[in-house]
């Protein structure tokens, strides 16, 4: 299969980009303000419309799928309430620009869009559960902008577009920015200072191994329904408190932690039941290794 995958030089791309073609398929890559290097990194700044060179260049290539992964992904980057004007550019813009880039290749690529679990807004203790028909309730200007890139692929179906959307929920894995949780609380645990401030050890979450993430990704393309949405999460529940124990234990270190935010709090957790039906039950790492690889990562 013919893959291309848009920020194949972020976090998750580049885990994709290994997984599929451990798959056997061929593999491109599109990457912002980058030169093309070894024939499959191309340049293309999504926030503007692809250009006749890339489009000829995909051409020769007729990819099948495109997994549009390129986003602004970090929450706190793109507004507190309503999606920064970066934010509109990049992540709502730039999907309708993939949408015509797919609509304009010969090869009708179907097209993955990687939205988020944020697009459901906050759960309760009582209700932690969301499920692909739940109504969407997105807060902050991420959120609202996977909400809108959704609709502007969704609009677009009628043109002749296959498309899939994935909401991903939590998930970390080696290679991952100190910017999200996991990776910075390897650096505080593996700094040995205590005591250490935390945000909070109250919260209830959704959390997968990247690697497992990527896997799904590949599984829904050839198993899933086009034209549907899918949860991508684990379908279980850890706490923050979990998280840090585990990194405790894995260090060998007890520290002293405070939480600046003591009041239990709710993310989304998948309801995994759709998916389930699309791929079947898949063997999955384990929190303890998928945190051991991170602060392995960050360590070493």
């Amino acid at each position: 299969m013919n893959s291309l995958i848009t920020g194949m030089n972020g976090f998750v791309g580049q885990h994709l980009a290994s997984h599929l073609q451990d798959c056997g398929d061929e593999v491109w890559g599109t990457c912002i303000r980058r030169q093309p290097s070894g024939g499959n990194m191309l340049a293309w700044d999504i926030s503007e419309p692809a250009t006749p060179e890339l489009i000829d260049t995909l051409k020769d290539f007729s990819p099948e799928v495109i997994y549009h992964l390129a986003a602004i992904s970090h929450p706190g980057s793109c507004g507190d309430d309503l999606p920064t004007e970066t934010c509109q550019a990049v992540n709502i813009l730039g999907t309708r620009h993939v949408a015509e880039l797919a609509l304009s290749l010969p090869s009708c690529p179907k097209v993955v869009f990687i939205s988020s679990s944020k697009v459901y807004g906050g759960r309760t203790a009582e209700q932690p559960l969301a499920a692909e028909s739940d109504p969407p309730q997105p807060k902050g200007g991420y959120a609202h902008s996977k909400w809108a890139a959704e609709n502007v692929l969704r609009d677009r179906i009628e043109q002749g577009l296959q498309v899939m959307i994935m909401r991903a929920f939590n998930h970390t894995g080696p290679g991952q920015s100190p910017i999200y949780l996991v990776p910075e609380w390897c650096q505080k645990v593996a700094s040995g200072v205590s005591p250490q401030k935390v945000r909070s050890l109250a919260t209830s979450l959704d959390l997968s191994d990247v690697r497992d993430v990527v896997r799904i990704y590949r599984l829904l393309v050839e198993k899933g329904a086009w034209g549907e949405t899918y949860n991508v999460g684990s379908g279980s529940a850890v706490t923050t408190a979990d998280i840090w124990n585990t990194l405790c234990e894995i260090s060998g270190r007890s520290l002293e932690v405070s939480a600046e935010k003591p009041e239990p709090a709710q993310q989304p957790i998948a309801d995994v039941t759709k998916l389930h039906e699309a791929i079947g039950p898949i063997e999955r790492f384990t929190l303890k290794q998928t945190l051991e690889d991170v602060y392995r990562s960050v360590t070493s």
